[in-house]
């Protein structure tokens, strides 16, 4: 055969395998489209997958699919296993330990279904940009199934359109959950401020002023006060412990109790040891605790009785010296029945109290804890009213922060007694 011979030859020979080619490919495509159009366009969850599950079982004949996902940027691992009650992912889970070494389809010999029949799986890694975020298989009763070429292109195709969906998906979960924490925090910031009061007691012989100052992140610090039947003035600072709308939750809740239970004519013990009988079953049921101060004020004598659950030392000074009044009692929540104690005693004239939130007292910096030290000392020696005291510690825990934003809420009460001057 001469060279020109051999040479038509082999032009035929590869005219032939073109036009296989191209029939292969014009048939792969007929084939792929359907189930391309099926499949949806954009996911909106990681559940939208199951329609590009189907569309692939469908295309290859297959009796099961699957989508594994790995763990990334604190989600976990998801499976999504069609039909869902036949093979267990505990069953796959083994062919996945390597997969972010896998580049190409690879198989799965004698997975056991629930009924105890075995069966074959072939997937393939799914790749966004280089990293492998999970696998997309299908699994076959037969085992002695054998895939074509066309097969084979056909999950490496579906497998490149899931990937970039379920990207796409987790990117719309993670905007909706970010979405739904600034709503809960703008509800939870919402309740805490409706239930701080809009102004402080107006009684005779007693000089009050407060300050509340919620920190970026929500917590549970709230406020009030109440001029209770018998005339007296009764105050608290409650502080829940956690952040967010359940902690706000739990403030309005415990807020509203003890004014009501201070409406009643209690005293300051009595209306914690209630108030702790009421809560301490929803409170031990969601991991709650709350800790909190109650106090009242005769305004007309200064005599004063008080009781602390847990809370902060409540600063008082007679005779131009500061005394710590220590928590007499667990916070809410803790115990579910106590006896309560309560500290008792008379201002004089010019004698004030002092009650904060754990927010002032434990702002910490790199020169150590503020304490109760620092509160005690921003407070000045000369000055015209509460409202000047409050806004005197403000400032001075503003400037001992630093630019660091407060990690907690700030709260403070300031009474001074007026009366009972000859």
């Amino acid at each position: 055969m001469t060279d020109e011979a051999i040479y038509q030859d082999r032009i035929q020979q590869l005219e032939e395998e073109l036009d296989s080619l191209t029939a292969a490919l014009a048939q792969a495509w007929d084939q792929l489209v359907p189930f391309l159009q099926e499949a949806p366009q954009q996911a909106k969850s990681s559940q939208d997958i199951a329609p590009v599950i189907e569309a692939l079982m469908t295309g290859l004949d297959a009796t099961f699919g699957a989508v594994y996902l790995l763990p990334r940027q604190g989600q976990p691992e998801e499976w999504f296993i069609l039909p869902d009650d036949q093979v267990a992912h505990s069953a796959l889970q083994p062919f996945f330990v390597d997969l972010g070494e896998q580049t190409d389809i690879y198989w799965a010999y004698d997975i056991p279904t629930r009924d105890g029949d075995h069966t074959l799986w072939m997937f393939m890694p799914m790749n966004v940009s280089g990293e492998v975020i999970g696998a997309l298989g299908v699994g076959f009763a037969d085992q002695a199934k054998e895939l074509s070429s066309l097969d084979r292109r056909m999950l490496t195709r579906m497998s490149e359109r899931a990937a970039n969906q379920l990207i796409a998906a987790r990117l719309e979960e993670s905007r909706a959950r970010e979405a739904k924490m600034m709503h809960e925090l703008e509800i939870a910031g919402n309740i805490q401020r409706s239930i701080q009061p809009g102004n402080v007691p107006n009684v005779a012989n007693l000089d009050t002023a407060a300050e509340w100052q919620p920190a970026s992140n929500v917590g549970g610090d709230a406020w009030g006060w109440v001029t209770q039947p018998c005339g007296q003035l009764a105050c608290f600072i409650v502080d829940v412990a956690g952040k967010g709308l359940p902690a706000a939750l739990a403030a309005v809740s415990l807020h509203t109790a003890l004014r009501l239970l201070l409406r009643l004519d209690l005293a300051p013990d009595e209306t914690l040891e209630a108030a702790n009988a009421e809560f301490y079953d929803p409170y031990t049921n969601a991991g709650i605790l709350a800790t909190a101060v109650v106090f009242r004020v005769d305004p007309q004598t200064g005599a004063f009785q008080l009781a602390n659950a847990g809370h902060v030392p409540v600063l008082i000074r007679q005779n131009r010296q500061w005394q710590s009044y220590m928590a007499n009692m667990p916070p809410i929540g803790v115990l579910p029945e106590f006896r309560p104690n309560m500290d008792a005693g008379t201002l004089a004239f010019s004698d004030m109290m002092i009650v904060i939130s754990d927010g002032l007292s434990e702002i910490e910096t790199e020169a150590g804890m503020w304490g109760e030290a620092g509160v005690r000392n921003a407070i000045p020696g000369q000055f015209h009213d509460m409202r000047q005291v409050v806004d005197t510690v403000f400032a001075e825990a503003d400037a001992y922060r630093g630019n660091a934003p407060p990690h907690d809420d700030q709260t403070m009460m300031a009474l001074q007694f007026l009366g009972g001057r000859n």
